[in-house]
């Protein structure tokens, strides 16, 4: 069996190595020119997908730094409210750097005989890709490329007008598992551990106030709101624009999207790659029935996917921009006294909390 996944990226290199152990062989094709460059960007991984990698990899789970504790804050000029997220048993989250986990799966993919890297010179090649007749399955796994801007044009869009700024501070030792997020009047900022000695920042700036803001001027904002670290340096300040993109079909003729092409989200929450994971368990699970009955495996199982995902990345897409509206429409509009009062009852109720982390983490409620 031969799949070909398109983009060298980490979502088609977790999906090549996980094929890889049906012993199916893909060819992943990329642009010579793609160079993605995420030095300062991090990744949390819940703990229910994180034990999903590790029944193929059982190491993974050591590169990671484990979260136990998650707290909410709301600092504007009019309230100054805190959410606690705890689980003493379970991490709430585990990060990593975005850097060293694509390492981790490219050198796997690398060294892996069912695994092959081809290279393409112009954007255009990809079309010509969809026409091969040697591949059973052809999985797009870019989000910009000309498949995606052809192909998947009917697309639920929002401009958050947001810029998410990324950097990593170096701080002196600490015991560093929990994670911090403040909805500010500037946006959402992260601190996010990854080790007692570093901390992922992630801060995405509502631009509509400022068109342009310069890296002293984020890394003043980050000092102002720094929780606690006594911040020794930091790594390079990179940016992205943040956007909602939802397409509503998953597939077109013989190409399946997958991964960011199909659900394109805030990061305030922390779950786009977590989305991911749990499309590769779904794609995964159908692929194991139809080898189980005999089946053959063809592009007919892309509606399969399809209806089985897209119902959860749009509840979850959604409740994330419901959250961010959420804080949003707080900060600007509703009453103090009201306002402190939805917070305590969140802050109270411990069986809404954990229904949150649960929902959060497995991505249903059925497990």
């Amino acid at each position: 069996m031969k799949i070909c996944l398109i983009g060298n990226n980490l979502t088609s290199l977790v999906l090549a190595c996980i094929l890889s152990k049906k012993k199916f062989h893909t060819e992943i094709y990329s642009l010579k020119s793609s160079k993605p460059n995420f030095k300062t960007r991090s990744l949390g991984i819940t703990g229910h997908n994180l034990k999903y990698l590790a029944s193929f990899y059982k190491n993974i789970s050591k590169k990671t730094n484990s979260i136990s504790e998650i707290k909410v804050l709301i600092k504007n000029n009019k309230i100054n409210e805190k959410i606690l997220f705890k689980k003493n048993s379970k991490p709430l989250l585990n990060m990593i750097k975005y850097e060293k986990i694509i390492s981790f799966f490219r050198s796997k993919a690398q060294s892996n005989k069912y695994i092959s890297f081809k290279y393409l010179k112009k954007n255009s090649d990809f079309i010509l890709l969809t026409n091969q007749k040697k591949f059973q399955l052809i999985i797009n796994c870019e989000s910009s490329n000309i498949l995606t801007e052809k192909f998947l044009k009917k697309k639920i869009y929002k401009n958050y007008h947001n810029k998410a700024f990324t950097t990593i501070i170096n701080h002196t030792k600490v015991i560093n598992n929990k994670a911090v997020q403040i909805f500010t009047e500037y946006g959402p900022i992260a601190f996010l551990p990854l080790s007692n000695k570093s901390t992922s920042v992630v801060f995405s700036f509502e631009i509509k106030k400022k068109e342009k803001i310069s890296e002293n001027e984020i890394l003043n904002l980050i000092k102002k709101f720094n929780p606690s670290y006594k911040i020794l340096s930091h790594e390079k300040v990179e940016s992205f624009n943040l956007k909602l993109k939802l397409p509503k079909k998953y597939y077109y003729k013989n190409v399946l999207f997958f991964g960011d092409s199909i659900h394109s989200i805030h990061p305030l929450a922390g779950q786009g790659f977590n989305m991911t994971i749990r499309d590769i368990i779904k794609f995964n699970e159908i692929l194991d029935q139809k080898i189980n009955l005999g089946l053959s495996i063809d592009n007919s199982i892309y509606k399969e996917f399809e209806k089985k995902s897209k119902s959860y990345n749009s509840i979850f897409s959604f409740g994330i921009d419901f959250i961010y509206e959420f804080f949003k429409y707080n900060k600007n509009f509703v009453p103090k006294n009201i306002s402190e009062k939805i917070f305590s009852f969140i802050n109270k109720n411990q069986k809404l909390k954990e229904l949150g982390i649960k929902f959060a983490n497995q991505g249903n409620l059925n497990y």
